[in-house]
Formats: C-alpha cells, sequence, structure tokens
C-alpha cells in the first residue's frame, strides 16, 4: 500500500485540488478486486495485529465525502478482512437533543478509537464547520448568545485544529 501521499499530518497544509479523486494506474477493475484488493486486505490484517498488539495508538480512518459517493461500501469492502472486535465504525448523522446540549465536539470525543483499536468515521467533524455553516444550523442551537458570532467559525476551525493535535497523537 503506498499511503504516503494520502497521509495528513496534524496542521499540514494540503490543496485539495491537488488530491486525485480517481485512480491512475493501469490495472483493469476485475485486477483491482481480484489481485489487488485482496493482497492489500491480507497487508491490513497484519497491520491490525501489529496495532492491537503493540496497544500505544489507534487509528482513526475519516471519510468524508457527499451523499452516494460510496463511503458506506468501501466501509463494506475494504474493512472485510479487519477484526471486527478491534475496529469501530462511528456515522454521525443530525446530532441528537444530548449531542446538541454539549460542545459539538462531544460525541466525535467519545468515537475516538482507543490504542490498539481502528475507528472508522462515516462523515466527521467536519461536518459542524461545512454543514452547520452552509445551512446556518448554529442559531438554531441550544448556545449562549456571546458564542454566536462573527468569530465563531474560525473559533472552531482552531478548535478542530487542537482537538486533531491532541487526540490523534496521544
Amino acid at each position: 500500500m503506498k499511503i504516503k501521499k494520502y497521509l495528513v499530518r496534524p496542521k499540514e497544509k494540503i490543496d485539495l485540488k491537488k488530491v486525485p479523486t480517481y485512480y491512475e494506474g493501469n490495472l483493469t477493475k476485475e485486477e483491482v478486486y481480484s489481485t489487488l484488493l485482496p493482497e492489500n486486505i491480507k497487508k491490513m490484517e497484519e497491520l491490525q495485529a501489529r496495532l492491537y498488539a503493540e496497544n500505544k495508538q489507534g487509528l482513526l480512518i475519516v471519510l468524508q465525502a457527499m451523499d452516494a459517493a460510496g463511503k458506506d461500501s468501501l466501509i463494506k469492502r475494504i474493512m472485510t478482512g479487519l477484526n471486527p472486535q478491534g475496529t469501530h465504525v462511528a456515522s454521525f448523522k443530525v446530532p441528537t437533543y444530548l449531542d446538541l446540549d454539549h460542545d459539538y465536539l462531544y460525541r466525535i470525543h467519545a468515537e475516538i478509537p482507543a490504542r490498539g483499536d481502528i475507528g472508522i468515521f462515516n462523515r466527521s467533524h467536519y461536518e459542524d464547520v461545512i454543514v452547520t455553516r452552509v445551512h446556518n444550523l448554529v442559531e438554531s442551537q441550544p448556545l449562549p448568545d456571546h458564542l454566536i458570532n462573527t468569530e465563531i467559525w474560525n473559533r472552531r476551525f482552531e478548535e478542530i485544529n487542537n482537538f486533531e493535535a491532541v487526540s490523534y497523537t496521544h
């Protein structure tokens, strides 16, 4: 697996226009499914076993894409070789009343994988700076008045960066 071109480190700036969203190789779809996928699934099994045995860090896979982009299919097809006892998928739908009564990162933090485990986010905390902003949902949330101002988005971007730096590196 050549994952280095897909790896984004905390605080690293990326240009999404430069990230390929399609396969650029010369394998056919059948070759990918019959050869490449089984090889990579086998490698993922080995890496998961090492991650679990080491028990020093967790792995979080974040899938953020539009509806019908294939997030569920990817989880179903690609993650089949992982041991379900060490894997957890969290789907972030519309926040519940309990979620809304806490900080917007509350439900995200509860789903961060433990050391030795793999967590898969089907959508993520980025929803709270994308969907919430686009649909102007902040005003309908039970927030203190002093938090609803023009700085809310910059504050949330900074909070998310800090959250990722602490959660993903400890």
